[in-house]
């Protein structure tokens, strides 16, 4: 049987294609300077990919105008004055990525929501499937080291509907060839949980570094499984396998093999109980996202039973 097309069935065909293909990344913004260099690296990231750019500016009142003022009204007109001006610094974002350079395959969609910002991309994230989310991230200051910022903290912590990419201040987009993914082999891998790390392998055809750092020179009889399972996943990409001593601290270990090896992006598995919470509540991870001048992929785990 022959089946044929008119050109409208042609045109939908391909719209639906194009729509299953593309990509849809949410960028939050505050309007700084690191939050559009953000922008600028999301941009150079997916040049070649087909993109729907979600950029959310969350507004709020701070806690002191809120304690107060006791007008119901005026803190209703504070609000309005809120998002009146982002509104106004979205239109200004979305006409300075016009002039920086334009790209047949992407499309971005402004978002000025009153709240605060890990409720509205938990909120946004039940109304439409993200690929990711991408943030920026300010170095430490003085003494004054908080974890990503609190801001970025609280989107690692409390949303877990997507990878999320973490741009360190000032990074400029170069290209990825040496991918590091920091791992115990504690866990069984899923397949969801490793996709992210593949993706960017094949589309870069750069190369997968694991890292166990260790306490004990040999994996047990559970991490050898897991081990193999990963290198079962990584099969039909460039892969090798480091284990490396924990030094004085496993951030020492982490920045050394960054270093020597010129690692381009470090990734991690969010594990709520295991490995990378147990090394936010040593501040170690804060530390390497503070020290590093690479980008930092974090992956939320899947809770899903393995079979």
């Amino acid at each position: 049987m022959t089946l044929t097309l008119d050109l409208t069935s042609i045109k939908n065909l391909l719209g639906f294609i194009k729509r299953r293909e593309m990509k849809k990344i949410l960028i939050p913004t505050d309007f700084s300077k690191n939050a559009w260099n953000t922008i600028i690296y999301a941009i150079e990231l997916y040049k070649n990919t087909p993109c729907e750019f979600y950029l959310l500016n969350a507004y709020n009142l701070d806690p002191v105008q809120l304690l107060t003022t006791v007008s119901s009204q005026r803190i209703g007109h504070f609000y309005g004055m809120l998002k009146k001006e982002s509104e106004y610094e979205m239109q200004k974002i979305t006409e300075e990525i016009q002039n920086h350079k334009s790209n047949l395959y992407h499309t971005f969609k402004t978002i000025s929501k009153r709240g605060p910002l890990v409720s509205i991309i938990n909120e946004l994230a039940e109304q439409s499937l993200f690929d990711m989310i991408i943030i920026g991230t300010k170095g430490a200051t003085g003494t004054k080291e908080v974890f990503l910022g609190s801001t970025t903290h609280n989107v690692i912590k409390n949303v877990d509907c997507c990878p999320i990419l973490v741009i360190p201040e000032d990074f400029s987009f170069q290209k990825i060839s040496e991918i590091a993914f920091a791992t115990d082999f504690e866990r069984l891998y899923h397949k969801s949980e490793v996709e992210p790390i593949l993706e960017f392998a094949k589309k870069h055809d750069a190369t997968i570094r694991m890292i166990h750092i260790y306490d004990e020179p040999k994996l047990d009889t559970v991490q050898q499984y897991n081990s193999n399972t990963l290198e079962h996943y990584f099969k039909h990409v460039k892969y090798e396998f480091h284990v490396i001593p924990d030094f004085s601290t496993v951030e020492n270990a982490i920045q050394a093999f960054i270093e020597e090896l010129e690692i381009d992006i470090l990734m991690m598995i969010y594990y709520k109980h295991s490995f990378l919470k147990r090394i936010i509540k040593e501040p170690v991870i804060k530390k390497i996202t503070f020290h590093t001048n690479i980008p930092f992929l974090v992956i939320p785990e899947d809770t899903s039973t393995v079979y």
